[in-house]
């Protein structure tokens, strides 16, 4: 058996690679090998959000999973032929539900499957995504280019315990729809959401007020408003700030923690949604990291601006390279970075 060879420590080393790695594996049905995993990070090595991705896609394609233990620094994937339609899976305390989903959405619809998935875990918890930028911005740019699925939380969870509930529901895809160029118009509006649990109401209330307060200062128009307060096991807060329109997928989240003001909380997502929109980028750099290398996948060339080029995206590209052959480059514009792949590997 041949594997595909990654090294885990290259580039920003951390989970992201491994992630993106065992997908391709999955979608193009290449056995994969990661090595130092995680080798760039404090404490290194799998941990346990790794862990349920790696479990659940070994799990929906029939896979062959070495080296699946907390702390191992490296693993190999070999996808199999079958498919399972419903799983569930508990990951305990507060792992991101959010991090698995990132892996498991895209290598289950780009093999012509679909999978309804209950998950437990961390739904807002630190270094990930919050279930509302899934939900709502990563979502929107994934059906943009044919991958569709829907996320529903039935509880939220926060960290520390964790214990949120999760269903998601994802759809085959044919082919992926190749973006762009896009017009690099910038956003004038944006929508607010404000979430606590386990928490008084006005704590929600006011990060939506510090995040609307500094959007109309930059000259932004709040656009759709809302606050909730949800059940949960640890008290907790998150805010999104986003605009979703053909051609423009841009949010900002925050979570809020113990000691940290409410106000700065609202303020901190919608002074990032500001900076990154004001670029005239088509997609934030954190969604840039998720779909662009992808994009190495869709049916042709496609061109994506994002307001910076992170390690992440670099690391992902390289990554896309080495599985599909694919060409990429990089333009730095005025304001922004324009980042071109060719699946047909001519440039």
């Amino acid at each position: 058996m041949e594997f595909v060879e990654v090294d885990g420590s290259e580039g920003e080393g951390g989970g992201q690679i491994l992630r993106s790695a065992v997908a391709f594996s999955a979608i193009q049905h290449r056995p994969v090998r990661v090595t130092q995993i995680r080798a760039g990070r404090g404490v290194p090595g799998l941990k346990r959000q790794h862990l349920a991705a790696l479990r659940i896609l070994a799990t929906v394609f029939e896979a062959e999973l070495t080296g699946a233990a907390e702390g191992s620094s490296e693993i190999t994937f070999a996808p199999g032929d079958r498919r399972r339609g419903n799983l569930s899976i508990g990951m305990g305390t507060a792992a991101s539900i959010t991090l698995v989903l990132q892996a498991v959405v895209p290598a289950v619809a780009l093999t012509g499957s679909s999978l309804r998935l209950d998950l437990e875990g961390g739904t807002d918890v630190p270094w990930s995504p919050t279930l509302d930028y899934f939900g709502r911005v990563v979502r929107e740019a994934y059906r943009s280019m044919g991958i569709v699925f829907e996320v529903t939380a039935q509880r939220r969870g926060y960290y520390p315990r964790g214990g949120g509930r999760v269903s998601a529901l994802i759809e085959p895809c044919a082919s992926i729809i190749p973006l762009g160029p896009d017009a690099g118009k910038a956003a004038s509006e944006a929508a607010v959401v404000s979430r606590c649990g386990s928490l008084p109401r006005h704590v929600a209330d006011r990060q939506l007020s510090s995040a609307s307060e500094a959007l109309v200062r930059a000259g932004y128009a709040p656009n759709g408003t809302e606050t909730t307060v949800e059940s949960s096991d640890s008290p907790g807060s998150s805010v999104l700030v986003y605009h979703c329109a053909p051609g423009a997928f841009l949010g900002a989240d925050a979570i809020g923690s113990r000691g940290r003001p409410a106000e700065e909380v609202g303020r901190d997502a919608a002074t990032r949604f500001v900076k990154d929109a004001g670029s005239g980028a088509m997609v934030d750099a954190n969604l840039g990291d998720m779909i662009i290398p992808l994009l190495s996948l869709a049916s042709g060339p496609s061109e994506v601006s994002v307001p910076s080029v992170t390690p992440h995206l670099e690391s992902g590209l390289h990554l896309a390279e080495k599985f599909t052959g694919c060409r990429w480059s990089v333009r730095r514009t005025e304001r922004r970075f324009q980042v071109r792949v060719d699946p047909t590997g001519r440039g």
